[in-house]
């Protein structure tokens, strides 16, 4: 479920010191972002959202790894971005955080994680 898909996500950025988010690629209706702490030679983790409706986000952003980096609004919270934008009945809107606390959307039906290094090199031997 998303909910503890959201859960891990805030578990796991809270084990670094320092962590960039960043738009990796959106590709047949996913949107994934990156997550490292340094985008010069790999990624961590990667966050899928999974049929998106909207996105409302900067392309790179450093986080507060102290405190919970994402989140779905509520109902209430949801109400006025879900007239402003149309969102359809079955989505969910995934609240981003950034360092200075603005605040990123993610409009999508579904939400995964996967954390696996992604190297921007190849080895050499």
């Amino acid at each position: 479920m998303n909910e503890n898909t959201i859960t891990l996500i805030n578990q796991k950025v809270k084990e670094f010191t320092f962590l960039n988010f960043s738009i990796f690629e959106y590709h047949h209706n996913e949107f994934v972002i990156a997550i490292s702490s340094d985008f010069t030679y790999y990624h961590l983790f990667e966050i899928r959202f999974k049929n998106v409706f909207s996105v409302i986000c900067n392309t790179l952003w450093s986080v507060d790894t102290q405190k919970d980096v994402i989140k779905v609004l509520d109902f209430t919270e949801a109400y006025d971005l879900n007239v402003k934008y149309g969102v359809e009945v079955g989505y969910s809107i995934f609240q981003l955080m950034n360092e200075d606390e603005l605040k990123l959307y993610i409009i999508a039906e579904h939400v995964e994680f996967t954390e696996h290094i992604v190297k921007y090199f190849n080895d050499v031997i």
